[in-house]
């Protein structure tokens, strides 16, 4: 992607960063191009989250086109494929695909919890994803050789992760993202943790439903621990 040398001062508001529920927008072009990939283009407010962080990126239109959303070199999140002859200033109308927001949100959120889970066992987190139906958190399994030796003694410690996810969940609090000057992103679940983080996630835990950890196995070295979730 090459938006590149001549945008590096362009402002681009995140809308996404406060808003997983906002699904449509009026918006404004604040750059505008052609690479090899053919015609893209920034707007702002942006409603679009990228691939990035584990989760994968929205789907949507601009002004009815299919795009596809990427973070440019400066930071700026570009939509390829967007229609041709667009120009800085141009008032465009952005839609995401709102159910698979929906389920990229709640992937991501319930991955939070796992992991906070996982890290209060002590294990050391060294990896993610939140993809649909690939979703996994990955912990180093130094130390703790014992407990996960044999399928049996995983599957405990799976049933015992399930038991401590379903608590927190039945618990219940709030989803709270807040961005300081400096553009630093910390993600709040109510009751679990704060950590930075640049994704989409639900408002409410009571928003997560048929979260389940799925498996935990050891795959070169490396302790994956996979789940499911959806959104109510």
């Amino acid at each position: 992607m090459t938006a590149s040398t001549e945008t590096p001062r362009i402002q681009q508001e995140q809308a996404y960063y406060g808003g997983t529920y906002l699904f449509e927008a009026e918006a404004t072009v604040v750059a505008a191009g052609e690479d090899e990939n053919g015609a893209w283009a920034a707007v702002s407010p942006n409603i679009f989250h990228p691939k990035g962080g584990g989760q994968p990126s929205d789907e949507g239109t601009l002004n009815g086109t299919p795009v596809i959303p990427s973070r440019s070199e400066e930071g700026l999140v570009v939509l390829s494929g967007a229609p041709d002859n667009l120009e800085a200033g141009t008032a465009v109308v952005c839609a995401i695909d709102a159910e698979l927001r929906k389920r990229h949100a709640a992937l991501h959120t319930a991955g939070h919890v796992l992991g906070h889970l996982g890290e209060a066992r002590g294990w050391q987190s060294t990896g993610h994803s939140h993809y649909p139906g690939q979703a996994r958190l990955d912990f180093s399994p130094e130390g703790f050789e014992a407990e996960l030796a044999t399928p049996e003694l995983r599957e405990a410690v799976r049933a015992e992760l399930q038991e401590a996810l379903d608590a927190v969940l039945a618990r219940g609090g709030a989803v709270n993202a807040t961005t300081d000057a400096a553009g630093h992103r910390m993600v709040e679940i109510e009751g679990v943790n704060n950590e930075p983080c640049g994704g989409t996630h639900v408002a409410t835990l009571a928003d997560l439903a048929q979260v389940r950890v799925l498996e935990l196995k050891i795959k070169r070295g490396a302790l994956k621990v996979r789940y499911e979730a959806e959104h109510a």
